[in-house]
Order: C-alpha cells, then structure tokens, then sequence
C-alpha cells in the first residue's frame, strides 16, 4: 500500500459524525440535515460508511494489466481503518492503516495474494469519512465506487458468453466468518438454466468465488444472473472481458455491480447520444419474479429534443427482454435520462448497455497515420432506485480523458430541484457551475475536461441521480456516484 498527500481539502466534510449540510431546511422547516449515511447507488436500509467492499481480478488474470483499490479521504483529521484482502484460494490478510486529511491510499490487491486471480478487498473506516473506488484496466478500463452493503439477493442484468472473445464470471464474497449458502440460476437465450454446481454453492467465511459463467451458459447473446442465497449475505459482482472477436464485435473489460434488489421504478442519468460517439445503446430489463409485468422504458429528453415514444415491454416470469436504442426513435437527441417504469407496481431490475462509441486519436495511438484506431468500449450501468440529497464523486487517477461528464438528473415529476457542485479535493475542472436549477425531469451535464484526482460533491434541495461517464483513446466507463446524505423513497414520477 502507498499513501500520497492529496491538495489541501477546499472543503472539510465530516461524515457520519455530523450532518452533511445540504444548504437546504428539512421539510418540517428544522435547519438541522438528516444524519449523513454513506450509501452506494443503492438503498442500505440503514447500513453506514464504515465498511467498504471491493471485488474483482488481480494481473494475474489473463487480460487484466492492472487493478487498484483507492481510499480517499474527505475527513477534517485523521482516520484510522484497516484492509482485508482475501483471494479465491482462502487466504487473508489484514493491514492497519492511517490517512490524514485530504491523503489518498492505494491498494493493490495483487500484491498481497501473490498468484491468485481473483481477490476481494474489504475497507473498514470506523465513522466513515472516506471515498472508496476501484479501477481495473486491460484491454479496456473500467473505474467505479465499491461496495458498501451486502444482501441476500442480487441480480445481474447483462452478460454476454457468446464465443468465441467473450469470458464472464460471477464473482461473489463473504466478509463474514459464518459460511453463506447461495443459489444461482441464469436466464439465457434458450430460457432459465441451472447448472449442476450452481445449487446449495458454499462461500465459505472470509473468502470469495469466481464462477466461470463462459463455461457453464456459453454461446449465448445475453445472459442475465439471479443470485439467491439460502444462509448469510454475501457482494455480488459481475466481470465481463471481450476482445473484439466475437459475433458482436464487443470489445473491452466491464465490471459491474450486482442489484441488491429489484424496484418499480429505476433510472440512469446521462445516457447517450445514441450512435457516432453515444455508440450503440441497449436497455436489458430483468423479471425476477413470479408474474407477467408490463412496463416501460422512457428517455427524458429536454424540452429542446421533444417527446420520444417509450418502448413497451411484456416480460413473463423469469424473462428478460433487450431494448434497443437506436430504432431512430432518439435520431438527433443530445444526452438524455433512461427510466424504466413498470405499470402494475412490479418490482424489475435493468441495466444500460453501451459499447463501441470510442475511436482512437492517430496522433498519440501506434497506428498508421491517417487512420482511426478502434479502441476498447464497453460500459454497463444498473439503473438505480435511489435519489438522494448528497452525493460524493471520487474521479480517482484519471488518463487524460477527452470525454468526461459528470451528468445529474432531476426524476421528480413535480419539484424542482437546486444543485451546488463543489470540490473537496484536488482542482476544479475549468467552467464547473456553482448552482444550477433543475426543472422536474430534467438533467443537467458538466464537462469534466481532463486532470488529477478530484472530490466532488453534489448538494441538492431534493432527491436527484448524479453519474459519471468517461472516455477516452484507453476505452470507457461509467458508473453511478456515491449517495451519502438524504437518500429517499424514490420520487414520484408525475
């Protein structure tokens, strides 16, 4: 582990202890905020910062360069916390770290399970006040929060099996010492299936699996995952490598975040456009349950772009469905939202698929002068069920993107929405607004430019949904932000 000073806080933020400060009165006109909970981009039902989980490979995976875990911190002091590092092999090791204020420690995995390829790492912060991200990088790069619950059930939209270029794994870890029993059944192109080892499989405590996907459901466009487990909780995560040779032609790394729980209504901000550098956008929607649902995929489109007739969508028991975006329905729309509403108050879960948009620069890639390089592009995002008050943007190392927005949407139907971004570390990016007003159902898009490492933090009046997109000549990635104060029930749609 090394740890490196980050610039002086412009803001010091203490979380957990106190209030994050919203600039905004609570409903009842009590100037005090709500107590600052850190919260992934999904609802925690109450479960705080102080434990951070971060899984996926090591180099040692055949094309994975590089994977690293960074700690932020965004507290007026030091903090105090601990590393638990354990491999797909059983072992585990712990580390006791200090971070004073505004300093950033990194974490290579790797390095503490020499030879393993998959391994799991676990932050404990008492109190919080930190950020936690992780960045993988092989023939593509993918950089996204961590982790900051377990559950009983995650769901996992989006995978591909289709051969040959194409490898997955569900990874799943259990920081508890008592061992979890889990249930897996997926949904491929030919229907549910279950494989013989997928039924009554032990996680043992303090340890993880990575269950080859590829090779158990292969040959299939799209393969969604259910993840049931019987004893104890466990982190889900999905890892998705492709190299370009497959019949789709996909190309890049992903490495998704499983779906805690299943919600009637989920979004994603800052999508799109849909084709030249939006690339080729897909919606894969996930029935869980029991019942036929009906439902809708709507883009929330600005009032300059117009109406777009939404997409409907029947999913029998079980079933998944994919929505593509590029009908000609959204021709000539500028960056727009996603929702994904069901009719009849059924739970779903969704994911936002993006691939090939990103094409290198002859003047810094090693290709013949005069052409453009196809780069790695793959980026998938769940839909989130989540609106909060507060959220923390960690922008971590960055490579010189040329495409990088931070995106923040307004889902109310009804309320407008006042946002303050505001830096807590690291510099501003140049043109960064200080308030912007959101009307119900709009977004709003900043251009992030390129630099160091960066804290952001949104401050709304309401619930809103931030995201960051970032691209560049070394591929793509995309991933909701952290909510850390004022997470709410989702807001009506209008």
């Amino acid at each position: 582990m090394n740890a490196h000073r980050a610039p002086a806080l412009v803001l010091l933020v203490a979380l957990l202890a106190v209030a994050l400060t919203l600039g905004a009165e609570s409903p009842d006109g009590d100037a005090e905020a709500p107590p600052a909970v850190a919260r992934t981009a999904m609802s925690l039902a109450g479960e705080s910062s102080d434990l951070w989980f971060c899984i996926g490979p090591t180099s040692a995976l055949d094309g994975i360069q590089d994977r690293s875990v960074q700690v932020a911190s965004i507290a007026a002091g030091p903090v105090d916390g601990r590393v638990i590092v354990v491999d797909d092999r059983g072992r585990v090791v712990e580390r006791a770290f200090r971070l004073d204020a505004g300093d950033r420690l990194e974490i290579r995995p790797g390095r503490f399970v020499p030879g393993s390829t998959f391994a799991a790492v676990t932050v404990e912060v008492p109190g919080g006040a930190v950020v936690v991200g992780q960045r993988v990088q092989g023939d593509g790069v993918d950089q996204r929060p961590c982790l900051t619950r377990t559950s009983g059930t995650w769901l996992v939209p989006w995978s591909t099996t289709t051969r040959p270029g194409n490898r997955v794994w569900l990874l799943l870890h259990n920081p508890f010492p008592a061992s979890a029993v889990v249930d897996l059944r997926f949904v491929g192109d030919i229907g549910r299936r279950e494989t013989l080892d997928s039924q009554g499989m032990v996680v043992a405590g303090r340890s993880m699996v990575a269950y080859d996907v590829t090779e158990r459901i292969s040959d299939s466009s799209v393969v969604s995952a259910l993840v049931r487990v019987r004893v104890g909780q466990v982190v889900a995560a999905r890892l998705q490598l492709a190299n370009g040779d497959g019949p789709t032609g996909i190309r890049g790394l992903d490495l998704a975040p499983g779906l805690p729980e299943a919600r009637s209504r989920l979004f994603v901000a800052g999508v799109g456009p849909v084709g030249g550098s939006g690339g080729d956008l897909s919606v894969v929607v996930l029935n869980p349950g029991e019942e036929t649902i009906e439902l809708e995929v709507v883009a929330r489109t600005s009032l300059s772009d117009g109406f777009v007739e939404p997409w409907p969508v029947v999913l029998r028991a079980g079933q998944r469905h994919v929505v593509g975006l590029g009908d000609g329905r959204l021709d000539g729309v500028g960056t727009f939202g996603i929702e994904v509403r069901t009719l009849d108050d059924q739970p779903v879960a969704a994911s936002l698929v993006r691939r090939g948009a990103v094409t290198g620069d002859p003047r810094t890639d090693d290709q013949p002068v005069g052409g453009r390089a196809d780069v790695p592009d793959l980026a998938v995002r769940p839909l989130t069920a989540v609106a909060a008050r507060g959220w923390l943007v960690d922008l971590g190392e960055r490579f010189g993107s040329s495409g990088d927005i931070l995106a923040v949407a307004n889902p109310s139907g009804s309320s407008i929405a006042t946002i303050e971004v505001k830096v807590l570390a690291g510099r501003a990016p140049e043109g960064l607004p200080a308030v912007v007003e959101l009307d119900p159902g709009s977004q709003v898009v900043f251009p992030l430019g390129a630099g160091g490492p960066v804290i952001l933090a949104v401050e709304s009046t309401s619930g809103v949904v931030a995201s960051v997109r970032e691209s560049s000549s070394s591929g793509s990635t995309a991933g909701v932000a952290v909510a850390v104060a004022g997470t709410e029930e989702w807001p009506e749609s209008g």
